[in-house]
This record gives C-alpha cells, sequence and structure tokens, in this order.
C-alpha cells in the first residue's frame, strides 16, 4: 500500500463520507514530509497527522451537500479522532488541541 492509499483509506475510517480527491491528498503529504508513492508503514504518524488536518478541515469548510453534516457526525467524528489518536499510540493532549479535538459548524462559514 502506498502513502496516498494509506491516507485515503485513513481519511475515511475516521468519517467514513470523507472521500478526499488525490491532489488534496498529495498536498497534504507533501506538507508533512511524506512522499506520496512511497511505501506506507503501519501506524505512521506523519499520515495519521495529514488525516486529522484533512478531516478537520472538510468538516469546517463543509456544505450540506458535499460536506459532513455536523448536526448528526459531529459528536462521531470528535470520538473517532480520539479513537484513532489512541490507536496509533499518540497522546491526545499532544495531538489533538482543543482547536482540533471540538469541531464547529462549517455551515455557517459560508
Amino acid at each position: 500500500m502506498k502513502n496516498i492509499e494509506a491516507l485515503r483509506t485513513l481519511c475515511n475510517a475516521i468519517a467514513n463520507t470523507f472521500y478526499p480527491d488525490t491532489a488534496t491528498l498529495e498536498f497534504a503529504l507533501f506538507n508533512q514530509g511524506v512522499e506520496a508513492q512511497a511505501e506506507a508503514a503501519p501506524k505512521d504518524h506523519e499520515i495519521f497527522r495529514a488525516a486529522i488536518g484533512l478531516v478537520k478541515g472538510y468538516v469546517e469548510s463543509s456544505r450540506s451537500e458535499g460536506g459532513i453534516s455536523t448536526a448528526v457526525m459531529q459528536d462521531a467524528v470528535e470520538k473517532s479522532l480520539v479513537h484513532w489518536c489512541n490507536f496509533y499510540g499518540l497522546d491526545v493532549a499532544d495531538e489533538l488541541s482543543d482547536f482540533v479535538r471540538v469541531i464547529d459548524d462549517g455551515s455557517n462559514m459560508w
């Protein structure tokens, strides 16, 4: 499995309605200093950190027709981020600042 595939799959595991496009995945990996086409390593912390940013950005910039409905999924996505942080063996307080742990409704941003 390539890093880009691992990131796409992890994003979908965190928020099951999220299917980021390839360019967005490549950009997120680039910003983390991860080669998109390199072989993925299990529980790669940098891939997880890229996924956090993508999921958070996707929720906060979402519209009802294309994003995560915060009315229905906000609690689930927040809990999912905490779950996956624990799965990766990372400290929740370090990885998920209050800004990331509490998802704001993106609907009011439009």
